[in-house]
Order: C-alpha cells, then sequence, then structure tokens
C-alpha cells in the first residue's frame, strides 16, 4: 500500500484517517508492507513500512520538517522526486505481488514504473484533476520558477492521462469518478475500473447523546451548534465564504465551531474577526475529541470547493460527510450529485453552494432546531436499520477493506 506523496507524521489525514484503517483487516490474508515518502520520528504502526527517500541521505531540514503532503507545483520539483521514484521499483520489484498506490498530486507514476518490472499495480483516482493554484510569480524576478510552474500544469495532465491507461486497475470514490473517466476517454469499458468509497471507524463515529457531549464540552444546551471538522488550508475544503455569511447575518443563538489546522487558518481567524462571526476555532484535535463536538452539534459543515474540479463536477467521496452521517448529525453542503446521494435528496440535511451571498439567504431563513431535529430522527432510524450502509453511504473501514480484497485477488500475481 503505497503512499509516494505522504510523509508519516502525527497529522497526515491520508495516513491515519484513510488507509491505516484499513490494514488490520487486509492483513487477516495478506502480508501488507506500507510504503510512504519518508518517516519522521518512530513510526508507531502494526505493519512493514519503506520509504523511498533513504532516511540516511535526508538533509537536517529534511529530517526535521514535514507538510504531511508532498505536492509538488513545477516541473522540476516533480521531475527531481520522479527521478527518486524510479528507483524504488526497480530495488523492490520482486518483495511485491501488487501494489496498490493511494491518492496523491502525481498518482500513477509509481504504478506505472512497477509495471514496467513486470509487477501489477492498481491506483485510487479521487479527482481528475484538482485544478492546481496558479503561484504568484513576478516573471521578471522569477523567469524560471514561472515557466516550471506554467510546463508542469501543462504535462500533468497528459502523463496522468497515460498512467491511467497503462495501469492494471483503477480504484475510484465514487460512480460520478468513474464515468467523469469513461467519458473523457481517460479509461475505456473494459479498463477494470472499482468503485470504492471511504469507511468509517464505528467505536468512533456513532449516534451521542447531545445534551451530554454538550455538558462534557461545556457548550451551552440552548445554542444551535454548527461542527466543521476538516482542513483549513482553503483549497478542496473551503469554509471561508459561511464563517463571513454567518458574520454578516449574525443569526441568534448559533454558533460555529471548527476543528481542524491548515495553512490558512490564520485568514479564516482574521474574517471571523472582520465580520465579528460567531466562530470557536479549537485547532487540531485527535478524532476521538472531534466526534464529541460533531455529537454536540445540530448541524455539520462540508463546505467544498467545486471550482477545483474539472466542470466544476465534484467527484470525491467525502470522509467527512460520511462520518457526519454516521455519528446521526445532519449535514449542510455543496449541492451536487454526490451530495444529493449522501444526504438522500435533502432529506439528511441541506445543500447550499459554497459562497457567501448563498449562506446569507440559508442563515435569514435558518431552520429551527426542531426542523432540524426532525432531520436527525430520520437520519437515525435510517442508521439504526441499516439503510445507509445497504446504500453504501455509512460503510466500515472492514466493509471497504472486504472489496479491497476482491481487487487484490483479481489483480495479484499470487492468486
Amino acid at each position: 500500500m503505497a503512499l509516494p506523496g505522504t510523509d508519516y507524521v502525527p497529522h497526515a489525514p491520508l495516513l491515519f484517517a484513510n488507509t491505516l484503517p484499513l490494514l488490520p483487516y487486509l492483513a487477516e490474508d495478506f502480508e501488507v508492507t506500507l510504503v510512504l515518502r519518508k518517516a519522521l520520528g518512530k513510526p508507531q504502526l502494526e505493519c512493514d513500512y519503506l520509504t523511498i527517500l533513504d532516511q540516511s541521505q535526508l538533509s537536517e531540514a529534511e529530517k526535521k520538517q514535514s507538510t504531511a503532503n508532498f505536492s509538488p507545483t513545477g516541473f522540476f520539483s516533480a521531475w527531481k522526486y520522479l527521478k527518486i521514484l524510479d528507483q524504488f521499483p526497480k530495488a523492490h520489484a520482486k518483495d511485491f505481488d501488487l501494489v496498490i498506490e493511494r491518492q496523491w498530486s502525481l498518482v500513477g507514476s509509481l504504478s506505472n514504473t512497477f509495471r514496467r518490472y513486470g509487477v501489477p499495480a492498481v491506483f485510487v483516482v479521487e479527482a481528475e484533476f484538482y485544478t492546481t493554484r496558479q503561484a504568484k510569480i513576478d516573471w521578471r524576478s522569477h523567469p524560471v520558477k514561472q515557466a516550471s510552474t506554467s510546463l508542469f500544469t501543462q504535462l500533468l495532465p497528459q502523463v496522468r492521462r497515460q498512467w491511467i491507461r497503462n495501469a492494471s486497475g483503477i480504484v475510484v470514490e465514487t460512480e460520478q469518478m468513474k464515468s467523469f473517466l469513461i467519458e473523457k476517454k481517460y479509461a475505456s469499458y473494459n479498463k477494470p475500473i472499482y468503485s470504492i468509497p471511504n469507511g468509517i471507524d464505528p467505536q468512533i463515529f456513532f449516534p451521542r447523546d447531545r445534551h451530554a457531549c454538550r455538558q462534557q464540552l461545556g457548550i451551552s444546551q440552548d445554542s444551535l451548534v454548527l461542527t466543521y471538522v476538516g482542513s483549513l488550508n482553503r483549497f478542496i475544503q473551503e469554509p471561508g465564504p459561511i464563517i463571513e455569511a454567518l458574520g454578516r447575518e449574525k443569526p441568534k443563538d448559533v454558533v460555529l465551531y471548527v476543528i481542524g489546522d491548515g495553512n490558512k487558518r490564520k485568514e479564516l481567524e482574521n474574517i471571523a474577526t472582520k465580520f465579528d462571526a460567531s466562530v470557536i476555532f479549537k485547532g487540531r484535535l485527535t478524532q476521538q475529541e472531534a466526534a464529541l463536538y460533531v455529537g454536540a452539534a445540530n448541524l455539520c459543515l462540508a463546505p467544498y470547493n467545486k471550482a477545483l474540479f474539472p466542470e466544476g463536477k465534484f467527484t470525491s467521496a467525502s470522509l467527512k460527510v460520511c462520518e457526519y452521517l454516521a455519528c446521526g448529525r445532519p449535514v449542510l453542503t455543496i449541492p451536487c450529485e454526490r451530495m444529493e446521494y449522501l444526504l438522500n435528496h435533502g432529506e439528511y440535511g441541506f445543500l447550499v453552494e459554497n459562497e457567501v451571498e448563498s449562506y446569507r439567504k440559508f442563515f435569514q431563513a435558518i431552520p429551527s432546531i426542531q426542523e432540524i431535529l426532525e432531520a436527525e430522527n430520520l437520519l437515525i432510524k435510517n442508521l439504526n436499520n441499516s439503510t445507509l450502509r445497504a446504500q453504501g453511504i455509512v460503510l466500515t473501514w472492514k466493509d471497504i477493506a472486504e472489496m479491497y480484497k476482491q481487487i487484490i485477488r483479481d489483480n495479484s500475481t499470487c492468486k
């Protein structure tokens, strides 16, 4: 299980939230090795692991610093890492019967190299591809950097098409992503495309008593509580518009708790201060702690930026929304095909464009606590009678592992 863009640090979300929960179940039937870009400190893992970067050759800065996710933004930085990446399959081709490469900005590159050495490889495609931020570089001062960024932006979609076509198989999170790949001729109908969403840990994410959660956290029992759990990098997840709208409208007794961290946290705090929004930033918490804030909520937020997806088609599964729903809490998120499905066409929450004016209108006629509770009661009823599990909306990591086991059996050299 390869994460070539992920470093082992305690806050690496792709590793801890989306990958490690799978591994104990896969280890029941297979020998699993985790592949990371590098490791800071001594990883506490229950499986074997390897790093792509040679730990003994790292600079002092590399040994101490990490943003958890490595994502090159220019041609030269990408080319440099791909040269290093090329050496890993050469050294380890005989060690594996199958490689599963998880989503990252150059997903497909490692799989493609392993296949050249005769090792089957599948990879996970979450989106094709997030629109990259245009770096604000002065041509006159940094002409090489600007040219590198421009070249990378132009070449990446082309090489990714080739990687997808060469793959033994592709894993997508949603049927929307599968349709997109076929429609755009990234993949053909005869290419194995497996649709597998994310799972949840039922020991952490389950309906809790709201009164007890608020009592434990010191939250008023009379407030209408909104909870956001996620990244504060203002990229795919973008809570800025709802924070501004909350400050502009100031609906009575409504408070937003923001759980998470990121490089744009200060910007979001400044927005809250500028518009005097009732927002409390709690920083990064453990999953168990975050689940208490979800349990304390009346409504949970999943504000995504659709503009970063080609043609505005949101193709991710959204682990966040599935975890909220598993906790029995209605969700406020964006209107799109995937969210329409997860929220049962609005029965389990509300669909609002992630724009300031749209949120202002929502807050101007905000549903009452009783109206939200009606959606919550229906949601919990359908959780308890396994309707959401049957529809593939709320699945456990054990369920997801069973799907991956079938992929391994279908594609591995060891039958």
